[in-house]
């Protein structure tokens, strides 16, 4: 068994036939059919049932195919790894995180390793909701920071670090509060709210942060954010360490419903996706995450 054999097997499942691997692999049909037959002899078990224009796997091939896909999946990280290590470190090293964080958390850690690898630009790359994960799903981060949910699982494999917590309030500014009446959650529907601007996630809409039925005014910025609601624009959903200088001198206060919780805590997490080849910066980036635990 070799991985060109496996690689010819993978892209036969991929592409449905022998023409469009063929095409695929830039090698001729025979030599695609001769390797997955030497595969099959090497074994003694048939992998790709033939009786349709179709190819598909046998129930034997489908549980090779799925060890096969680990091997394949192990043999492509190790190639990048050894490409990084010729490179040696990163040029840049891409952090994303989303307003939910802490930011100053980072930036210590940046402080340490601005000095351990000189010859690395490091990005800091902030971004409203949940961007963080986005940002990562779209290869424009090395590590994304941001708020966990396990429903997350379902937009990609990741592997995820527990490093903090968060808590979301939902706030007003002192005079928009003293012309409105706020007990409970049918009050609150009646009034503007502001909110961040929805991410691609499949998961995300336009309820998650708002609670109004009135048109939302949103803002990709959670400084933006800040500010509509110091302006009485209306209440919203912010993260607590966002506010704590507004909450101390009383720009903003936290509303309390007496039918719905006015806070939500959570975790926030490291997270990269499980196929990602990290070099000896991002390397040394996820210890150093892994010790603070």
């Amino acid at each position: 068994m070799t991985l060109e054999q496996l690689k010819v097997l993978q892209k036969i499942v991929e592409l449905g036939t022998l023409k469009a691997a063929a095409l695929a692999l830039y090698k001729t049909q025979p030599a695609l059919s001769m390797s997955i037959k030497k595969l099959e002899q090497e074994y003694g078990v048939q992998l790709l049932d033939r009786r349709s224009y179709r190819l598909t796997l046998t129930p034997q091939g489908k549980t090779f195919y799925r060890q096969a896909q680990v091997l394949l999946l192990g043999a492509d990280q190790l190639d990048s790894l050894g490409k990084l290590l010729s490179q040696g470190d990163e040029a840049v090293f891409k952090i994303g995180y989303d307003p939910l964080c802490d930011n100053r958390f980072i930036i210590n850690i940046l402080n340490t390793f601005q000095s351990k690898f000189p010859t690395t630009s490091f990005e800091l790359i902030a971004g409203s909701r949940f961007s963080s994960l986005e940002q990562l799903n779209n290869n424009e981060v090395d590590v994304a920071i941001g708020a966990w949910f396990h429903l997350f699982h379902g937009e990609g494999d990741y592997l995820t670090l527990p490093i903090d917590d968060f808590e979301l309030v939902l706030a007003a500014a002192p005079d928009f509060l003293a012309n409105h009446a706020i007990d409970n959650l049918y009050d609150l529907n009646q009034l503007p709210s502001v909110t961040l601007v929805k991410s691609g996630l499949s998961f995300d809409n336009d309820r998650i942060g708002t609670h109004s039925a009135k048109p939302l005014i949103k803002t990709k910025d959670i400084h933006t954010l800040k500010a509509m609601l110091i302006g009485g624009l209306g209440t919203g959903m912010i993260p607590k360490v966002q506010i704590e200088e507004e909450l101390l001198d009383g720009r903003l206060e936290i509303i309390e419903l007496s039918d719905f919780e006015h806070s939500l805590k959570g975790e926030v997490r490291a997270i990269i996706k499980v196929d990602k080849v990290l070099g000896p910066v991002g390397t040394n980036f996820w210890d150093y995450l892994k010790q603070r635990q």
